[in-house]
């Protein structure tokens, strides 16, 4: 077989990585939270009932930014109700998910994780059904030193400093009519306008993410023209479901999701030259998610806390869609700046936990958790020959070891063979392959079907090296700098 060649130039680069394109997401939603990373009475919590086997499966993915409170739950989430003695917090109903939330685990027990998990912690602000003034009350708590009401009831709380919280969502998918407080395009602008004034007078440096929408260019136009000179980024959700689909078409569910960013580079850079206040905006993939929609509630555990809701299991499928999805980001990485996968533990998630158990890796934890730690530093613009069918999807990265890291995800069904072409490389790092035959085999606390093994056939010479990509496999190769 004619084999696919990739020719790299580190010095044809497309941007820098940022590291928070590998951030985590955790929403008050099913076990994510309480059974998850929150369980005081597992066997394995420390003392403040952080679960320290997920702490460390966390640390390994290396998430330096997570989203927190949501989702779809932060439309009538009160912060509030979440700090202070537990004894005297107020358990409510979240509508947004069928459950009761008792709000044992808030804003400070968050922010005490996130430390814990090396984490920066992203915050989503409830501007669909708050104020103004909720929004400034949520920045003095977090921000503010002292002096005020808010400042000062986090100092009676115990927390002496301030968590200099810097990075803010504007909402979440607003124009989803899954959302409580749905609104059109212009609406949200405005609304969005208003809270980004709110949190630039505190801090006009702060970081600002608007609701952006994955396929409709005419929102996010609009929203662009009406706030895009106080924002600075515009984000993107999408799903890959393999509902009614081909097991080729779910494998090139990314393929679309990449127009659509491309779709928004250009409604971002039309925007920001016919309105010169308006910034130069970035996209923030927030919640990228890996859902097939017919894994739904256990209806007998609906209006109950910590219930299994989408608790899905990972197969071969998805480690290679969400190894080609942070080959997207990489290849955007001039424009994309964060991304989050939704979630972090249990629901839709790469960690799963059992109760009263342990917890154990599913198949996408390997992408992620590697590309995590080798995809890091200088993406490189890729010139492709041989690739016609599109079986071979991937990015290379100029890594902050000085080697050359390509990440190929094989789609076919037979085995293709690779050649990276690239002058400046010398030797052989290491190479990987993550491939199972069963397609429909998964992880599980008794058999772990799933662990990179190395990539066989792989011949490396000076300025080139050629390796069998095995069929339906992700793969890591790293090649020396010369």
């Amino acid at each position: 077989m004619k084999p696919v060649i990739w020719k790299c130039d580190p010095e044809k680069r497309i941007g820098k990585i940022e590291k928070n394109l590998y951030g985590g997401f955790v929403e008050h939603l099913g076990r994510n939270v309480y059974g998850g990373i929150y369980d005081p009475e597992s066997v394995f919590s420390d003392e403040d009932g952080f679960r320290t086997d997920v702490l460390s499966l966390i640390r390994e993915l290396d998430m330096p930014i997570t989203r927190y409170p949501g989702g779809s739950c932060t439309d009538l989430f009160c912060w509030e109700d979440g700090i202070g003695p537990r004894t005297e917090r107020r358990a409510k109903m979240d509508l947004a998910w069928h459950q009761l939330e008792p709000n044992t685990f808030g804003l400070d027990e968050f922010m005490k994780w996130a430390r814990k998990a090396d984490t920066e912690p992203l915050i989503t602000v409830n501007i669909a059904n708050r104020s103004l003034m909720d929004t400034a009350a949520l920045y003095e708590y977090c921000n503010l030193k002292g002096g005020t009401y808010w400042s000062d009831k986090r100092r009676a709380n115990g927390i002496e400093k301030p968590y200099g919280v810097r990075k803010w969502c504007l909402g979440n998918e607003l124009y989803g009519e899954w959302e409580f407080g749905q609104k059109n395009a212009e609406d949200y602008g405005k609304l969005a306008r208003e809270h980004a004034k709110v949190l630039r007078q505190y801090d006009p440096e702060c970081f600002l993410i608007l609701c952006g929408k994955c396929y409709d260019m005419k929102w996010n136009r609009t929203v662009l023209e009406l706030c895009g000179d106080v924002a600075d980024c515009i984000s993107l959700h999408d799903v890959f479901c393999p509902t009614r689909k081909s097991e080729q078409e779910y494998l090139r569910g990314p393929d679309q999701f990449e127009r659509a960013i491309e779709e928004t580079e250009k409604v971002c850079q039309a925007v920001h030259l016919m309105h010169p206040a308006c910034r130069e905006i970035s996209i923030s993939a927030d919640e990228w998610i890996l859902w097939d929609y017919d894994r739904r509630m256990r209806p007998e555990e609906e209006w109950t806390t910590g219930m299994h809701l989408l608790e899905q299991n990972y197969t071969i499928r998805e480690a290679l869609i969400a190894g080609e999805i942070l080959s997207v980001f990489h290849r955007h990485a001039d424009s994309v700046k964060i991304a989050c996968i939704a979630q972090s533990v249990n629901v839709l998630a790469p960690i799963r936990t059992e109760a009263g158990g342990g917890c154990w890796k599913q198949s996408i934890f390997y992408p992620f958790a590697l590309t995590s730690r080798y995809g890091r530093g200088d993406s490189l613009r890729l010139e492709e020959t041989g690739n016609e069918s599109g079986a071979v999807f991937g990015s290379a990265v100029w890594n902050t070891e000085k080697e050359l890291a390509v990440f190929a995800v094989n789609r076919a069904e037979t085995a293709v063979p690779l050649e990276i072409q690239c002058n400046s490389i010398g030797g052989f790092s290491e190479a990987l392959t993550l491939t199972q035959p069963d397609h429909d085999a998964v992880n599980s606390p008794k058999k772990e079907w799933f662990v990179p093994g190395p990539l066989a056939n792989l011949n490396v010479s000076s300025g080139s090296a050629k390796a069998e990509l095995p069929p339906f496999s992700w793969n890591m190769i790293r090649l020396k700098q010369k």
